[in-house]
């Protein structure tokens, strides 16, 4: 029922939200790229790391001239990681005739965005990781530059047999995003446990004020190792309450805790806690010019996704000057899946579902407050 609510609200703004002509027509003078993300909320750093790595690809275009002999502007509309208030955000995109669009930043809300695009636009994602947006192939011009989930799970199962760890509890927050990767771990276990036992799976609610019977449960099931499906603001509020009960249990989680404002809220408490986040891409030339730019720019650390973003968006400008027009999404996509580019994060292209070729995760583990990268076997 409420996801027959949730359409029938769609398809009512979809009404008082008529459709404006192409982007091009709308304004000669600029040729405008959207953006819908978290940019308010707890989310809001992985949101901003997206849009200041496509501000900066951009301003590099830009300062050669623009695309299509057109400066670019970006359009930016706020839907907080929220699947409730992501449909707003992209028909508010869609209907200034944006058909070039960036975004979204978390799972959940790109799925709901994506059925108010209606397959009307080029959209690519750089954080937007759970499967089923590009398996499922029902959103062909949907792309994304970050790796998979299933990925994430992969990677973590590998760590935990190298450790030796036998009892695990799985938990998420009950989003989308959460759910996916839990399950996935729960499959992948199933299907190879070796000497892992899962002791417990469950959702817990995100933004409770105690987790003291979730930290109960753990304490009886004596998990080893919490896995946890979410983002970094419920995991940092549990493991501190983990922590004051006095449970050492490892907290192994997935890219929503690759972020420095986890460690930020959890302090002390998060201290060797794991999580997979995208391989590092910092070292080469073209990334450090590109940090030396974003430090000028602003005072925020540059982010997890900044690269993505950026090489999202130097993908898609390359696709649409070889294909001419900012307003063909068949040939645009012809060209993100048939021509590899060089970015900011190296080559870049696309296979046939979405999904950026050769990209992968790597996982970190927090150490004197910091993420450091562990060296898999």
């Amino acid at each position: 029922m409420k996801s027959l609510v949730k359409f029938l609200a769609t398809l009512a703004l979809a009404a008082f939200l008529p459709l404006a002509p192409t982007a091009q027509a709308q304004d000669g003078g600029t040729l405008k790229i959207g953006f819908g993300g978290a940019l308010l909320g707890d989310t809001a750093s992985y949101g901003l790391s997206n849009l200041y790595g496509i501000e900066y690809a951009a301003a590099q275009v830009n300062a050669k001239g623009g695309l299509l002999g057109r400066q670019i502007e970006i359009v930016t509309e706020d839907d907080s990681c929220r699947p409730d208030l992501a449909p707003e955000a992209a028909l508010k995109l869609a209907n200034q005739g944006l058909k070039l669009i960036m975004g979204h930043t978390c799972s959940g809300a790109t799925r709901s965005a994506l059925s108010s695009y209606n397959n009307r636009v080029i959209l690519i994602s750089s954080s937007a990781t759970e499967v089923a947006l590009t398996e499922d192939g029902a959103s062909p011009y949907f792309f994304r530059t970050t790796p998979r989930d299933d990925a994430q799970a992969t990677i973590q199962l590998k760590y935990m047999k190298q450790k030796g760890y036998k009892k695990v509890a799985i938990l998420h927050d009950k989003g989308d995003y959460g759910i996916a990767l839990a399950e996935k771990m729960q499959n992948d276990i199933k299907a190879d446990p070796g000497d892992i036992q899962i002791v417990l799976f469950q959702g817990i609610t995100s933004g409770e004020v105690s987790y003291d019977d979730v930290v109960s449960l753990l304490r009886q099931n004596e998990a080893e190792v919490l896995i946890w499906g979410g983002y970094y603001s419920d995991a940092s509020k549990l493991i501190m309450q983990m922590r004051d009960k006095g449970l050492t249990t490892v907290v192994i989680g997935p890219d929503g805790l690759y972020n420095p404002s986890f460690i930020t809220l959890g302090g002390t408490a998060v201290e060797g806690s794991v999580a997979t986040g995208q391989a590092d891409l910092s070292n080469s030339e073209a990334a450090k010019a590109a940090i030396a730019d974003h430090n000028t720019r602003h005072t925020e650390e540059i982010g997890p996704y900044f690269f993505y973003a950026a090489g999202a968006a130097q993908a898609l400008f390359a696709a649409v000057e070889k294909a001419g027009t900012a307003d063909d999404l068949d040939a645009i996509k012809k060209h993100l899946t048939e021509d590899t580019v060089e970015t900011v994060m190296g080559p870049v292209r696309f296979d046939a579902k979405g999904d950026v070729i050769g990209a992968a995760f790597a996982l970190y583990e927090i150490k004197d407050g910091n993420f450091s990268e562990i060296k898999m076997d």
